[in-house]
């Protein structure tokens, strides 16, 4: 029995390690009904380690990611926050987007993390890590709750 459990709190530790992000924000923007009524769009394409910002067919941005150990899949944004702290490694993210369940902890799209050194890291475990806090500010400005995002 304490074996059991044992196991089962190592693969949980595991999990959170590996599915890297946070836990569910506690708030979150309601959901903009015309996101995928005004034709908005994100596709990130793993092989390219890019994210591209579609507007109908028209093509508003580009921009370079780290999303190595992203799931594939077509989800949507399902909240957004300014800033959300991590629970690997007391990271900061800036212009939070959550896009995806592992369990209880979400992945999502974000600006580079804080580090508690002061300095910047742009790794992913599960994440799609905009490379630039520009750009990070930009399509979180841009995507509203409920936008369509295709991960290739």
């Amino acid at each position: 029995m304490i074996r059991t459990r044992f196991v089962r709190l190592l693969v949980v530790v595991l999990v959170s390690l590996f599915a890297f992000s946070s836990v569910a924000p506690v708030s979150a923007i309601s959901p903009d009904a015309d996101a995928a009524a005004s034709g908005k769009r994100i596709i990130v394409y793993l092989s390219q380690q890019r994210l591209y910002a579609y507007n109908g067919n028209t093509l508003v941005k580009s921009m370079a990611v780290n999303a190595r150990g992203t799931r594939r899949g077509t989800f949507k944004v399902q909240n957004r926050l300014t800033v959300v702290n991590s629970i690997v490694r007391g990271w900061r993210l800036p212009y939070w987007m959550g896009i995806y369940y592992v369990g209880r902890i979400q992945n999502g799209i974000h600006g580079p993390e804080s580090l508690v050194t002061g300095g910047t890291a742009f790794v992913s475990l599960g994440c799609v890590v905009i490379l630039t806090k520009a750009n990070a500010a930009w399509l979180f400005s841009w995507a509203p709750v409920g936008t369509p995002v295709i991960i290739r």
